[in-house]
């Protein structure tokens, strides 16, 4: 990118990767990463755990430094510019970076100390205190307060020195349902009203949905797909039959089913050794049409196979069904692999 392209594209967008990559030792944690992110916008990177997406947001908050290619923030180039990056942008992580010890507008001074505002740092908080219904007087301890406010506290405090960006990591993890909604609202309320762009990690489906304009979908520090909600949904053309079988069986019946489009995962089956006949066996199955197929299918499986069925599922077109397809596995199952990795190299540092 070169010229006048290169800067308009600065200009437009709040966040741009060219071919960025992050590689600790051997291991590569992101691979080769293109993204632009408008200003703006509530911009989601969903992936399971360990997909890259907490190493994408350091190297984007300046934390590290990318091993290969460039990336631009607020305009600023994230190495040559660290300091200006960091004065145009706020972060929320998923862990607290509360004071427990100390009040909330005490926490607040802290926050404006590290980030030199000046004497108007206490109109400033007691504004935005007073949209989050916090109140600016009150003397307890933050570690008493609920988990909310405890939120909407660290919210304050990113959105204090006037960020054109906000980047917040995992912010919903670990919270119960109510409290994860009550952090919905604000997440688009700051957006509205603030104007401040999101970079939004997750590994909830659901919360990906619900909150971003555009998103990317990351697995093994790779992104496999972008664009808006819709636009995502329309690249699986169909909708995808998950069933469970008591056990193994020749399967290849089932491409020969009128509909019947491809067996998502069954390039996993080729490549393991199948010693036992009576494991048994999920098949992801993408069709035109769930409920035209469905009788069809199930009548030709029991003519060879009967009672071979244990369960059927029906998956309309989704995020969930958008990361199967292009992963040939689910993305629970994807969350449940990450987490046996970690394990093991856990088990064996």
């Amino acid at each position: 990118m070169t010229g006048k392209n290169y800067f308009n594209d600065r200009e437009l967008h709040a966040i741009i990767c060219n071919h960025v990559t992050k590689i600790y030792d051997s291991k590569v944690a992101v691979d080769n990463v293109d993204l632009k992110i408008k200003y703006g916008s509530i911009f989601g990177l969903l992936g399971p755990n360990g997909a890259g997406k907490t190493t994408i947001i350091k190297m984007l908050t300046g934390l590290s430094s990318p091993t290969k290619g460039d990336a631009f923030v607020a305009g600023y180039d994230i190495t040559k510019n660290s300091v200006k990056v960091k004065e145009n942008i706020g972060w929320i992580s998923s862990e607290v970076i509360l004071d427990d010890s100390l009040n909330s507008m005490e926490n607040i001074w802290i926050q404006s100390k590290l980030h030199n505002l000046g004497k108007g740092w206490k109109q400033k908080a007691i504004s935005i205190m007073k949209y989050f219904d916090l109140d600016e007087t009150n003397e307890t301890k933050v570690g008493k307060f609920s988990t909310g406010m405890r939120k909407k506290l660290e919210i304050t405090m990113a959105l204090l020195h006037d960020p054109k960006i906000l980047f917040m990591d995992e912010p919903t993890i670990g919270l119960d349902v109510n409290t994860r909604r009550l952090l919905w609202n604000l997440i688009k309320k700051i957006n509205k009203v603030y104007g401040v762009t999101i970079l939004l990690t997750t590994h909830y489906i659901e919360e990906a949905d619900v909150l971003c304009d555009s998103l990317a979908i990351i697995n093994h520090g790779k992104i496999i797909a972008t664009g808006s909600t819709e636009e995502l949904k329309s690249l699986v053309g169909g909708d995808i039959l998950e069933i469970d079988f008591f056990s193994l069986f020749d399967f290849s019946i089932i491409k020969k089913i009128n509909g019947v489009n491809a067996i998502l995962n069954e390039e996993i089956f080729h490549k393991e050794e199948i010693t036992q006949l009576n494991n048994p066996l999920k098949l992801f199955i993408k069709v035109n049409n769930a409920e035209t197929i469905l009788p069809r299918l199930i009548s030709t499986i029991n003519s060879q196979y009967p009672n071979i069925i244990k369960l059927i599922r029906i998956e309309k077109p989704s995020l969930e069904t958008i990361f199967l397809e292009l992963t040939g596995m689910s993305f629970t199952d994807a969350q449940e692999k990450s987490q046996e990795l970690n394990y093991n190299n856990i088990k064996s540092s």
